[in-house]
C-alpha cells in the first residue's frame, strides 16, 4: 500500500476558503481571505519563470499581474476596515505596495495569518530547492534556509494527512480567477 504525501504548507482557499457564489462577507472575514490569497499569488518558491518558452513568459506575466492586484484589493480592503475612505484608503494602500510584498505578510500577520504556512499556488515547475523556516526571534523575524530538493519530496515538509489537490482541480485554482475546484464524492 503506497502513502501519498502533500506538502504541509496548505494552499489559501484550503486555510480562507472562497466566498460562496454572490456571497457578501464582512470585510472581518473578507480581509484575511484576500492577504492569504495575495501570499498564495506570490512568485517565490514556484517555478514561475523556469519555463522559458512563449507560453511561459506569459504565464509568468499573467501571474505576477494577478500578484499586483490580489496585493492592491488586500490593502484597499483592509484600510475600509480600519474605518478609512476614499483618497485616505487609496493613499494607504498605495504607500504599502512595495516589490517584496513585505507590507502584504506583515498586515496578514495582525489578521493572525501565519504567512509561512501558505503553500504558493503553482506556476511552472516545482524548483529543484525549497525554504526551511527557523522560528520567529524577538523581532518576529526568522531565518530562510535554503534546503536541496523538491518541497514535495522533503520529508520534513511533507505529511500523510490529505493528498494534493488533483492536477484538474488545482488548474480550477490557479487559472488568475479566484474559482474553487468542483466538489468531489469525497467532499459530499
Amino acid at each position: 500500500m503506497s502513502t501519498t504525501l502533500r506538502t504541509k504548507r496548505r494552499y489559501a482557499h484550503e486555510l480562507y476558503p472562497h466566498p460562496d457564489e454572490f456571497e457578501v462577507r464582512p470585510l472581518a472575514v473578507e480581509v484575511p481571505y484576500l492577504y492569504a490569497q495575495a501570499i498564495g499569488y506570490e512568485v517565490a518558491g514556484t517555478g514561475w519563470f523556469d519555463a522559458q518558452t512563449p507560453e511561459g513568459y506569459r504565464t509568468a506575466g499573467d501571474r505576477t499581474m494577478a500578484l499586483i492586484r490580489q496585493r492592491q484589493l488586500a490593502l484597499i480592503a483592509d484600510a475600509l476596515l480600519q474605518g478609512m475612505a476614499g483618497d485616505e484608503a487609496w493613499k494607504w494602500a498605495a504607500e504599502r505596495e512595495d516589490y517584496e510584498g513585505g507590507w502584504i505578510s506583515e498586515r496578514a500577520e495582525v489578521y493572525g495569518l501565519d504567512w509561512a504556512a501558505i503553500k504558493p499556488y503553482p506556476c511552472g515547475p516545482e524548483p529543484d530547492h525549497h525554504d526551511h523556516y527557523g522560528e520567529p526571534d524577538s523581532r518576529g523575524w526568522r531565518q530562510v534556509f535554503r534546503t536541496a530538493g523538491k518541497e514535495s519530496e522533503c520529508p520534513d515538509c511533507t505529511t500523510t494527512d490529505a493528498p494534493d489537490l488533483s492536477p484538474a482541480e488545482l488548474a480550477k485554482v490557479t487559472a488568475f480567477g479566484l474559482d474553487e475546484p468542483e466538489p468531489t464524492v469525497a467532499d459530499s
